[in-house]
């Protein structure tokens, strides 16, 4: 059964609909380039239906932020699509479509807010360009008080809302530094890479893994590590395949399958070009220097320690 597509936002035709039980909506009309952010609605929906999904294209004006409750859905923005769940926040920016929906057997209560004004646009821009779209713990907690307050604020207190609203983005922005600092970022990333070296790596994959856009990822990727994602890639697969050559008695073929190679020519193709010569020869040469190793060990004239 095709779900149904929830608003109840004027510009929209409104194909179903989705109560609130607890709704704000603003007093007065929208100035989307005014000095303050400006709340146009927030409110608490406890349980959104069981087909509920919301589809919007990129000629919707407001950003918005949800957290979610309870239960789990899914979030589709910039071309990619995250699983959501109770604890977790998500953040969309305006005039970029989007798509996010509830889980039929375990429909999402979201607490949300929709504004526009001042940098708020800017802001969440950055926020997805550099972390993606879905944050959880303690920004979580904090988005959630803020966001509760707006719901209570007079709504005739303009500059004091702006002020909520703004904390709520450097907030999440903030979040957003500290996750992805160099050295931390980076280390989890590389981490991701050798722990699934035995497999086809995508740049998608890993990009989606860390919540980035692709492109981004592999901008951001290549300034940092200096080379390409693939050839990063690349030289560790070989890296690994060296020290299987060096460590187990394993066939050429065998080490191909083991780090996802399609197929053992393109395997030998690749470490030739890396290492210039084949697999085999690197075993005999490194065979060789082994035995030269052991015997200076037996005959007491290299320490393993010195």
């Amino acid at each position: 059964m095709k779900q149904n597509q929830y608003y109840d936002d004027p510009e929209h035709d409104i194909v179903g609909s989705c109560p609130h039980d607890i709704a704000y909506i603003s007093p007065s009309s929208i100035d989307l380039d005014g000095l303050y952010i400006q709340v146009n609605r927030a409110g608490i929906v406890l349980r959104t239906p069981d087909d509920y999904y919301i589809s919007r294209d990129d000629s919707y004006r407001y950003n918005v932020i949800h957290c979610v409750l309870h239960g789990r859905g899914s979030v589709s923005v910039r071309g990619l699509t995250r699983s959501i769940e109770a604890g977790q926040l998500f953040v969309l920016t305006a005039n970029e479509g989007h798509m996010y929906s509830s889980d039929p057997n375990d429909p999402m209560g979201l607490l949300w807010v929709e504004f526009s004004g001042g940098n708020s646009s800017q802001l969440t821009s950055h926020i997805l360009d550099v972390g993606g779209p879905i944050y959880s713990g303690t920004v979580f907690k904090e988005v959630v008080e803020l966001c509760t307050s707006v719901l209570y604020l007079p709504k005739q207190q303009g500059p004091k809302i702006s002020n909520v609203l703004y904390q709520m983005l450097m907030c999440i922005c903030a979040h957003v530094e500290v996750e992805n600092k160099p050295n931390s970022i980076n280390q989890r990333i590389l981490k991701y890479i050798d722990e699934n070296i035995d497999r086809r790596l995508t740049l998608t994959e890993v990009a989606a893994a860390f919540s980035y856009h692709p492109a981004y990822f592999s901008s951001r990727f290549s300034k940092t590590m200096g080379v390409s994602f693939s050839k990063y890639v690349m030289n560790r697969k070989i890296s690994h395949a060296c020290y299987l050559l060096d460590t187990t008695d394993w066939s050429v073929e065998r080490i191909a399958q083991e780090l996802g190679f399609c197929d053992i020519s393109h395997f030998i193709q690749r470490f030739k070009v890396h290492e210039g010569m084949t697999p085999i020869a690197y075993r005999s040469r490194s065979g060789i220097s082994r035995k030269i190793t052991a015997s200076r060990i037996l005959d007491g004239k290299h320490s393993p320690n010195a």
